[in-house]
């Protein structure tokens, strides 16, 4: 539903409006890029004036990137922590378990040999893990959208948290459940708003604050609470292999 550009490796959402008579660009304080589009503007259009503007873009998202606070890298070693729903949870690591990585509540255990490819298996059981969470999670939102998603998918969305298809479709970044429970209730209540209000105008904002009253508080936590999170940075410095 929401309408994106992608360019030089980096995604823009597109937000129309009838009453805009010019283009613009805003880098958001989360560092989501978004384009303010005209009412009839073309996609071709839209991509020609974007990139005349991808050298501003870059800078602001390298000044962005210096002025905000990072988490290390994770090392996957003994007693460090790895943070689900907002709780962090201590490692441990052992030499005989079946899957390389498995979750008992109080910590995760990683099997020796697989420290190597900790993220790949970490990013796995995010992906795993949040979409059965997110599942029953929707049922318990479903009294506050009045809206119900055709299915939630999980995986990687790059700088956004999360996307709605217009089938319906409730895609959600593995990322997110790094976060505690009010900030993913929020994302996802978002997204289900915009089954109904595919785009940000006025009536997706009134929608949306009859839903969740305080979603302008939970906004701004997702951007601070982020940077306290392995792998939240919009702009990963570390590339994973697959």
């Amino acid at each position: 539903m929401n309408e994106t550009l992608q360019l030089d490796g980096l995604a823009f959402e597109i937000r129309r409006s009838a009453r805009r008579k010019t283009l613009g660009l805003t880098v958001d304080g989360a560092g989501n890029l978004v384009v303010h589009a005209t009412g009839n503007a073309t996609v071709q259009e839209l991509e020609r004036w974007t990139r005349r503007k991808l050298l501003w873009v870059h800078r602001r998202l390298a000044i962005k990137q210096d002025l905000t606070p990072r988490m290390p890298e994770p090392e996957f070693v003994r007693g460090e922590g790895f943070y689900y729903l907002g709780r962090a949870f201590r490692l441990l690591i052992v030499d005989v378990q079946e899957p390389p990585l498995r979750f008992e509540g109080s910590h995760f255990y990683l099997r020796c040999d697989a420290r190597k490819q900790g993220f790949d298996h970490f990013r796995q059981w995010y992906i795993q893990a949040g979409r059965e969470w997110a599942a029953k999670r929707v049922a318990l939102l479903l009294r506050k959208s009045a809206t119900s998603p055709a299915r939630i998918e999980v995986g990687d969305l790059g700088f956004r948290w999360g996307s709605c298809a217009s089938n319906g479709v409730v895609r959600l970044n593995w990322r997110l459940f790094q976060l505690p429970v009010r900030l993913s209730d929020y994302v996802i209540c978002h997204e289900m708003v915009h089954l109904h209000e595919p785009h940000h105008g006025p009536a997706f904002w009134t929608a949306l604050e009859c839903a969740m009253p305080d979603w302008r508080v939970r906004q701004e936590e997702l951007a601070k609470d982020a940077r306290r999170m392995h792998w939240c940075d919009p702009h990963p410095r570390r590339q994973r292999s697959e």
